[in-house]
């Protein structure tokens, strides 16, 4: 028995269909969703966001109560999450797909 399966598994992968590995098959509803989540993080409502934590950033140092750590890790929180496509860009070109 064990046999056969593995012969009808080789069969099934010998002639497999090249448009079976195109992405834009039964997924392509969830990389649209996602996408849209992508763009309104990196779009104009994330831009106002990140103008808020800045001024926020203002007041506390107005205040003194600014911690170097606090706005060390806004400002590299908003370099991610602005810089992230390309990040991700640079990361699959280093491997080579």
């Amino acid at each position: 028995m064990p046999i056969a399966f593995a012969t009808m598994l080789a069969i099934c992968l010998v002639f497999a269909e090249p448009a079976l590995a195109q992405s834009s098959g039964a997924f392509a509803p969830l990389e649209t969703a996602v996408q849209m989540i992508v763009d309104f993080i990196t779009g104009p409502f994330g831009r106002l966001l990140a103008i808020i934590a800045v001024i926020a950033l203002g007041f506390l140092a107005f205040a003194g109560r600014l911690s170097w750590f606090t706005a060390g890790a806004v400002v590299l929180g908003i370099g991610l999450v602005f810089g992230a496509p390309a990040i991700v860009d640079e990361m699959i070109a280093a491997v080579g797909n």
